[in-house]
């Protein structure tokens, strides 16, 4: 009879704390005069732990172990691959796939294409709104995109992407025109780009395997990048500051010796 009185004693002592591990400070939310946060509250959200939302889980591991990109709903993945007779043909295959904290990027090449291995740049060109009316309405290298992230995907082996951010900037002047790069004549600026982050910023992350690699861009360092439902994604690969691989692209022709083409259109998963 005596242990089963304090069976049910203890009992009653744990549903209570568990009441009261619920129940929200009567002190206005902070002590101290309101100037720190009470141990009882969260420090991320502010609540009460039993009411604090667990974090989003990331779709994507960037870990160099791709098999979580065929676990993904393929109608919120874009894909673009290359042509054959593209001019610059390293890159194999894009996916891209964004969720509401990340733009995630995978990308296949061509390993008997880089040569040089000692520092491999890879950039991503964004176009905010997907709107052509932001600039040129090819995705060609700096072709009048909104945004760019600049980085080494390779240095020697495979390093994480750590890239700068850029904004396009219509102020730069073409020296041999005299016009300003928002008049559309890009052809001989060779950087008509502004600062907005630093390289090694910690807005991206990535890792390789074989010939393939992801990566992920953190949207909420993305100062000032107002992504809309969908929005345009073209991204290159270089050896030796050129680019040996574009997509997406098109075949080559008399009228379009580039094989540009309108960058990829990404859908904005929330």
């Amino acid at each position: 009879m005596i242990k089963k009185f304090f069976a049910i004693a203890a009992i009653f002592a744990a549903t209570m704390m568990s009441f009261s591990s619920c129940e929200k400070p009567d002190n206005g939310g902070t002590n101290n005069g309101g100037n720190e946060t009470p141990a009882d509250v969260c420090p991320d959200c502010q609540k009460n732990p039993c009411e604090c939302e667990p974090e989003a889980e990331a779709a994507i591991t960037i870990d160099g172990d791709f098999a979580d990109w065929a676990a993904l709903d393929a109608s919120k993945v874009s894909v673009a691959t290359c042509n054959a007779d593209a001019k610059w043909t390293a890159l194999k295959t894009v996916k891209v796939y964004a969720d509401a904290v990340y733009v995630n990027v995978y990308f296949e090449f061509d390993a008997d294409e880089l040569a040089d291995l000692s520092s491999v740049p890879f950039h991503v060109y964004i176009n905010e709104d997907a709107s052509a009316a932001t600039g040129n309405d090819q995705f060609l290298g700096q072709g009048g995109q909104d945004w760019l992230l600049e980085g080494a995907v390779i240095a020697e082996t495979f390093c994480s992407y750590n890239p700068g951010m850029f904004a396009y900037d219509e102020s730069v002047i073409n020296a041999d025109t005299g016009a300003p790069a928002g008049d559309g004549d890009l052809a001989t600026i060779d950087w008509a780009w502004a600062d907005v982050l630093p390289e090694g910023s910690g807005i991206a992350s990535g890792a390789g395997n074989g010939n393939k690699y992801e990566l992920s861009i953190m949207k909420e360092m993305m100062a000032g990048m107002e992504l809309s439902e969908t929005f345009g994604i073209g991204v290159d690969i270089q050896q030796s500051w050129n680019s040996v691989g574009v997509l997406p692209n098109t075949a080559i022709a008399d009228d379009n010796a580039n094989g540009a083409v309108p960058m990829l259109q990404v859908p904005a998963v929330m």
